[in-house]
């Protein structure tokens, strides 16, 4: 049976929905593309780094030395520090403080500085679009609370969207195609779909939100906001010099058996009210961690309450392992990957349903062409460029996609732009694969470096024969 709307407001919705889409679509493609890929950022820190000592197993003492010697080597410390501890999906540790990252070797020193400009362009791509922090961060959020409007008003204007889940029209009827890929990927996805678009939003619209509930709840005291969702700021007794993490560590198992050291922070550190937090995860939770405080002389304080407290503090902090899917196997990984990838392949199949309906081909042909597929070849050519400028990332990608876009209107033909492209596409993607093979070898390397110069192999040789047998196919129709 029909989906239970009358026709009268599946239309409206239609309506709205397809301006909605036109109006976002470009900016929902750049942060579903690269939200996809920002899935693997730990799998990319460590495929771009290769050569970093990975166990899991550490001393606490030494880290405690390390912690020291970069107080001794910083001279001022003007932000928190924080240690990541290793844990399976990151099997690494490192020291951040004063905006940089050093990893911590097996002895307990202070090794090579932590850099990984390409998982740092992909994330701060998809959180922010490279704007700034503050308003591409917002921007970003509202795309998110949009494209829960675009979720839901196309459901309301395909009445016939569950019904027709698993139909799929072939033929040479290329718009026909277009649009049941557009239905029959939205509706598998819907929960999924749904779920990204409200997280998403969250983390920019927190911000704004806090204020308005600090308002109304609060008397406009944020501070009693904070406290009572993050905890107020212990007591903790003055600190006699004799740091003992290997204490805290040890008294944390003691409190919480069952929860997996994450990181630690040192809070004020240097100071004589310094205190420690440990970060724990707890894997029958979507919560990023419970924070566990204790003194510098490793004494339990307490607990700030995330994974026992109230319901709204364990939902603020699951969001973020919801929205990236670090939870679960590796299974769920893949899964993030493929439905990450069908929601982008729904943006432009939105667009792409829009273009074939008009009378005319003009320049927004051109320039739908060359952001679709200019996009990842500009991403690529930039990224192995990185590995000797790593600086430049993020100015070549605009440079290269600016590039491509002034071809494209040039040449108005947007059919062969597009082909063009879908040929580069394959080649580069190899091609970035040789290249960390070349600058990091191939042998003492993590099962990240494998698995991702592997997935890109494979990932170029399936978009080649797609792009092969969608070509030979066109053909066999003329």
């Amino acid at each position: 049976m029909a989906f239970g709307f009358s026709r009268k407001l599946s239309k409206q919705a239609l309506k709205g929905h397809g301006w909605l889409g036109l109006a976002v679509g470009v900016f929902l493609y750049w942060i579903c593309l690269s939200g996809t890929f920002a899935v693997l950022g730990n799998e990319l820190i460590r495929w771009e780094q290769p050569q970093v000592t990975e166990t899991l197993d550490y001393n606490p003492k030494d880290l405690q030395n390390a912690y020291r010697r970069m107080l001794q080597d910083q001279g001022e410390v003007s932000t928190l520090v924080t240690m990541r501890l290793p844990t399976p999906d990151m099997p690494r540790v490192f020291l951040s403080a004063n905006g940089s990252s050093w990893y911590i070797d097996e002895t307990g020193n202070l090794s090579q500085e932590k850099s990984h400009p390409i998982t740092d362009f992909i994330a701060e791509f998809h959180a922010e679009l490279h704007l700034p922090h503050t308003f591409g961060e917002l921007f970003v959020s509202i795309l998110g609370a949009l494209l829960t409007v675009l979720i839901i008003s196309g459901v309301i204007a395909h009445r016939r969207i569950f019904k027709d889940a698993f139909t799929f029209r072939g033929g040479a009827d290329t718009s026909q195609k277009q649009a049941d890929l557009h239905n029959r990927l939205s509706v598998w996805g819907l929960p999924f779909h749904l779920m990204i678009a409200l997280t998403g939003a969250y983390f920019g619209l927190g911000g704004p939100l806090t204020t308005l509930y600090a308002d109304a709840m609060y008397d406009g005291d944020k501070w009693a906001l904070f406290g009572e969702v993050y905890g107020e700021v212990p007591d903790a007794p003055s600190y006699n010099g004799k740091m003992d993490l290997e204490r805290a560590l040890q008294s944390l198992e003691s409190v919480a058996p069952e929860a997996q050291p994450l990181f630690v922070t040192f809070e004020r550190p240097g100071e004589n009210d310094e205190f420690l937090l440990l970060g724990a995860q707890h894997t029958d939770k979507f919560i990023y961690s419970e924070q566990y405080r204790f003194d510098a002389m490793g004494n339990y304080l307490d607990a700030v309450g995330f994974a026992d407290g109230f319901a709204g503090q364990e939902a603020i902090f699951s969001v973020y392992r919801l929205h990236f899917g670090h939870y679960g196997s590796d299974w769920v990984l893949i899964s993030y990957l493929i439905l990450g990838l069908a929601l982008t392949v729904i943006c432009v199949s939105g667009i792409n349903i829009w273009l074939r309906k008009r009378p005319v081909t003009d320049a927004l042909n051109d320039y739908w062409a060359a952001v679709v597929w200019g996009t990842p070849a500009s991403f690529l050519i930039a990224a192995m460029l990185s590995f000797v400028f790593p600086s430049i990332i993020v100015p070549v990608f605009w440079g290269m996609f600016s590039a491509i876009c002034v071809y494209a209107v040039r040449k108005q033909q947007p059919l062969k732009v597009s082909r063009l492209l879908q040929n580069t596409t394959p080649l580069l993607l190899i091609a970035l694969a040789l290249t960390s093979v070349f600058f990091h070898g191939w042998t003492n390397t993590p099962p990240a470096f494998y698995a991702i110069n592997g997935g890109m192999v494979v990932l170029a040789l399936l978009l080649a024969s797609y792009f092969y047998t969608e070509r030979r196919n066109a053909r066999s129709v003329r």
